[in-house]
């Protein structure tokens, strides 16, 4: 099953440059090594950008998370800290592949394809945007 992630556009920048690695969540995140991933970049961009494909997903505690990513989390532990505050234990998302679409697809045009709105941190691709995507998602 593909998914859809909304990331800020600091970060997404930061995944495509490859100095940021790993998404983190929260939540558990129900995800499977090898499971692809449109990355939805958010306000002011508001553009489907590109994807990830999974490596890895690691759900530990806070204080283990950073040991295991701090080296390719492409964030300070400081913002670490701040998006974690109050959680026991958080996920880590690892990538395998990225990639940055040449042609980003606009918020606009998915709304004229699909009644699509973008998630507040995920959500598993309907079956109209597989097909909408479907040149770029691999074959399970």
């Amino acid at each position: 099953m593909a998914k859809l992630f909304s990331i800020k556009e600091k970060y997404s920048n930061k995944i495509y440059s490859k100095e940021k690695l790993v998404e983190f969540r929260r939540q558990n995140v129900n995800i499977n090594k090898g499971e692809f991933c449109l990355i939805y970049t958010t306000s002011p961009v508001k553009k489907i950008t590109g994807y990830f494909i999974v490596k890895e997903k690691i759900r530990t505690t806070i204080r283990r998370l950073w040991q295991i990513t701090k080296e390719f989390a492409g964030i300070s532990y400081t913002e670490f800290k701040e998006y974690f505050n109050g959680r026991k234990v958080g996920t880590a998302i690892l990538f395998k592949r990225t990639k940055k679409f040449d042609k980003s697809v606009t918020l606009e045009d998915l709304r004229k394809e699909c009644n699509f709105i973008p998630p507040q941190s995920y959500y598993n691709l309907t079956d109209l945007l597989v097909k909408l995507f479907a040149d770029v998602i691999p074959p399970p």
